[in-house]
């Protein structure tokens, strides 16, 4: 007798009584079968889609981080500090002899690459790469005095150019939101000085 196993057994007895086949049964059972493994796929799909949601999330954060530091590193430099003051101080003589001699003069590229800092930063923070609260609690008064200080020149490059708008509006915006976070900071502080003093008395 052999000992190796005959296939051909298993056919032997399908479709004999004692193996009946019900055909809309098997097709049910196939059908669930193949029901279930659509629904498993889709959830496993979701669950994929979730944690790589997450994980870019987390990316980006990082992303975000890192380049806030950058900024924060160069805006701390001390060679921020020196051509801020050049800044300032070039402006302020223009102003004081009616622009002459400082259209297209070194003080006027200088003043013009020192604006397009604070530009890109106004721009990265309006495209949310940047966070607004992080550079509004960073600047605090000092983009305020900056643009304050330059918008002279962005008003003297538009009539010299004969254009309506100046190129430097993420700058100008960046300073207005800084404005308003600093004159409602203040606000509060007076009201809670009052507070205090009403309770004192």
């Amino acid at each position: 007798m052999s000992a190796a196993f005959d296939i051909s057994q298993i056919f032997i007895h399908i479709g004999s009584p004692s193996m009946p086949i019900d055909l809309s049964s098997l097709v049910t059972f196939l059908s669930a079968i193949s029901s279930i493994a659509v629904i498993l796929g889709a959830i496993f799909v979701v669950f994929q889609l979730r944690q790589n949601s997450k994980l870019i999330e987390l990316q980006v954060k990082q992303n975000h981080s890192i380049i806030g530091l950058a900024l924060l590193d160069k805006l701390t430099d001390e060679s921020f500090a020196t051509r801020r003051k050049k800044m300032h101080d070039s402006i302020k003589a223009a102003v004081a002899s009616n622009w002459e001699g400082f259209d297209d003069s070194l003080e006027d590229y200088e003043a013009r690459d020192f604006a397009y800092i604070y530009e890109l930063v106004g721009q990265l923070a309006r495209e949310d790469i940047v966070d607004l609260d992080l550079l509004r609690s960073t600047f605090q008064y000092l983009v305020v005095w900056d643009w304050d200080a330059f918008s002279p020149f962005a008003k003297h490059f538009m009539e010299r150019n004969k254009i309506s708008v100046h190129p430097w509006q993420n700058f100008e915006w960046l300073a207005g939101e800084n404005r308003k976070r600093m004159a409602k900071r203040e606000a509060e502080q007076r009201n809670a000085k009052e507070q205090t003093e009403d309770s004192r008395a």
